[in-house]
């Protein structure tokens, strides 16, 4: 697991889970991606922290001066604080929190067996239960913040969650896409949303789901045909 300690609690770490990772499937091409994506000075946003494994490595970037870990489930904090704790990272603060520009203070989380499951939607897959969860203005904290770097898993909410998102100083957003919840209108619906903004699909820094959008700047240069 890339040398990251994972806290034994059968309460987070289910089954499925568990064989996950023993089978080094958990969160492998973000994890390969992250030290090709990060630049100097880059203040990190990821949306949807689980446990804590993606800021942890992250955190180990020495081009990464903070990211904020920002998780929606509140049952996964406890949690993300002892895995943190456990790998000794620094440069990392945790918020339990919705983002949405939506002018609500709250929305239902919908709770799954396996954490990596749960999400805003209330579809297709079954779900356990459900909990409110205060918001955060999005455009608020990305403006606080200086964000340059979003890193993102909401399962299926990053369809929407860019609507209307001023993402004027950001410059990459690496995320996974979800189409088993969103369908294909939902990935079309979130590439027409960061086109929009300036944004393309860098295949340089894509496999499959796990996508990198940037803006391309004066800097760009081809990449040499290796045939």
């Amino acid at each position: 697991m890339t040398g990251v300690v994972i806290p034994d609690d059968p309460a987070i770490i289910t089954p499925a889970i568990r064989r996950a990772m023993l089978e080094g499937r958990f969160e492998t091409e973000e994890g390969q991606q992250i030290p090709r994506i990060v630049q100097p000075g880059d203040r990190v946003l990821e949306i949807g922290a689980g446990i804590g494994f993606i800021s942890t490595l992250l955190s180990r970037q020495r081009r990464v001066a903070s990211v904020l870990a920002v998780e929606a489930n509140p049952r996964l904090m406890d949690y993300m604080t002892r895995l943190h704790r456990a790998n000794r990272v620094r440069k990392v603060r945790r918020l339990n929190a919705v983002l949405t520009n939506e002018p609500v203070k709250s929305m239902t989380f919908y709770l799954r067996r396996d954490f990596w499951m749960g999400s805003l939607m209330a579809a297709p897959n079954p779900y356990v239960g459900t909990l409110e969860v205060p918001t955060t203005n999005l455009n608020d904290l990305l403006r606080a913040e200086g964000i340059s770097l979003i890193v993102c898993d909401v399962e299926g909410a990053e369809s929407i969650l860019f609507q209307g998102a001023d993402l004027a100083e950001v410059d990459r957003i690496f995320l996974e896409l979800h189409d088993h919840v969103t369908g294909l209108s939902g990935v079309a619906s979130l590439f027409t949303t960061l086109a929009d903004q300036g944004f393309v699909y860098d295949p340089r820094h894509s496999v499959g789901s796990v996508v990198l959008f940037r803006k391309v700047g004066p800097a760009d240069v081809l990449r040499p045909y290796a045939g």
